[in-house]
């Protein structure tokens, strides 16, 4: 190799040296970056930023999760009446914004919809005497109501049965598809069903 051709391979390794330091130098900055990025989300609380998002700390979505707990009770049990219930909780939980958290979002729209079905809970003539109630919820189908009520769901057609002309509380439903069950496999939140004795 002569003296010019060894200059040139030397020149050609110091520029793809220096490339390389400065390739380097960028991969350890992304390093770093990295270490910050990763360092930050395994410190990161989401909750902590749900919370800010409504304007609540910790304590106070604890506090409203009582309260909530307490209220969704109340009204599933009937204690009380409606009026009691609004006035103790309900009417605070309604305007906070901390029901719009995903832990209480769904559950709130089947606590106020439960609540307006309790309201409006009317008798009507064809209530006989032995049948019980049952309010449906989101999620309920009549195989699952006769399970809870008879302990089998082949007596859904009983249940079905005692509500194709008329649900309980038929005078509160808005909707007239909501007034009875015109298809065994639909029945809506809010309706109040007459559920008769197992034969």
């Amino acid at each position: 190799m002569s003296q010019e051709e060894w200059e040139i391979v030397r020149d050609k390794l110091a520029t793809d040296a220096i490339l390389m330091l400065a390739r380097i130098d960028t991969l350890n900055a992304r390093i770093d970056s990295l270490k910050k990025i990763k360092e930050y989300t395994e410190n990161f609380d989401c909750d902590e930023e749900l919370y800010k998002l409504v304007g609540a700390t910790k304590e106070q979505v604890s506090d409203f999760r009582v309260k909530f707990d307490l209220t969704e009770k109340k009204i599933s049990e009937k204690s009380g009446t409606p009026g009691e219930v609004r006035s103790s909780y309900y009417n605070e939980i309604k305007i906070s914004k901390i029901r719009c958290l995903p832990e209480f979002s769904d559950r709130f729209s089947a606590m106020n919809n439960n609540l307006d079905a309790w309201e409006n809970y009317k008798t009507v003539a064809t209530f006989n005497a032995g049948d019980s109630l049952y309010l449906v919820v989101e999620g309920d189908y009549l195989g699952k109501i006769a399970l809870e009520k008879y302990g089998d769901e082949k007596y859904w057609k009983l249940v079905w049965n005692a509500n194709r002309k008329r649900v309980y509380n038929a005078d509160a439903m808005n909707e007239s598809y909501k007034k009875k069950i015109f298809n065994p496999d639909i029945i809506y939140p809010g309706q109040i069903l007459r559920i008769p004795p197992r034969p």
